[in-house]
């Protein structure tokens, strides 16, 4: 029984040491043969516990000192077994020591190197807002100006034509103001022939062509 629960305990120790973190080969073999070591000696006294009654039974006080005897060669084994052990745990829990202040270290860094790289993220951001704003209102204020140019440029096309229209309607009025003055002069002198023939008499026809043809023989 108690063989068993000795068993158990040490079961129940590297179970324990199971869920801790990685330990160095040396530490664990050097705790096994500890846990080995104990558990053969405590065996070793409690099984021996019925040939010590039986020897207390017949000599007495012998067999008492001779438990406590074996329970002092058991201490002194535990405390040698300890006193060797003790380096390799002190070193195992100094490189543990150190490997956490590494690894707090480490994550330290590590959050540094996150605020940092979130801290560049975010004036990035900014910087992008501010960047887009300002492309905003310039783009804002290049279609105001393209707007004004392709206004301008209308206004001058649209004055353009409207001379060119002037002047073709002025020319057009002038060709047509010309056509009927003479259409209209035509027109007189064909009226006037039309009231000449109309009043003139054979016998002025007939002085008129001799005043015409004394005065070709006064010019000759």
């Amino acid at each position: 029984m108690a063989q068993r629960e000795a068993q158990r305990a040490a079961i129940r120790l590297s179970g324990a040491s199971g869920h801790r973190a990685p330990e160095t080969r040396m530490l664990i073999l050097a705790r096994r043969a500890v846990l080995s070591t104990v558990i053969a000696l405590a065996a070793l006294i409690f099984t021996s516990n019925p040939l010590l009654a039986a020897e207390g039974s017949e000599s007495g006080w012998g067999g008492v000192w001779l438990f406590i005897g074996r329970v002092a060669n058991l201490a002194v084994v535990a405390i040698l077994l300890v006193w060797v052990a003790r380096k390799p745990l002190a070193n195992f829990y100094a490189s543990r020591t150190e490997s956490i202040r590494e690894q707090l270290a480490e994550a330290q860094r590590a959050r540094a190197d996150a605020e940092a790289r979130l801290a560049a993220i975010e004036s990035r951001m900014s910087r992008l807002d501010q960047e887009l704003s300002e492309m905003k209102a310039a783009s804002e204020q290049d279609a105001r100006a393209e707007y004004a140019r392709l206004t301008e440029a209308a206004d001058e096309e649209a004055r353009k034509v409207v001379a060119r229209a002037r002047h073709e309607i002025a020319g057009m009025t002038r060709e047509a103001y010309l056509g009927l003055k003479a259409h209209a002069a035509a027109l007189a002198v064909e009226v006037a022939e039309k009231r000449i023939r109309e009043v003139m008499t054979d016998e002025d026809h007939n002085r008129l062509v001799s005043k015409f043809v004394s005065g070709l023989g006064d010019a000759k």
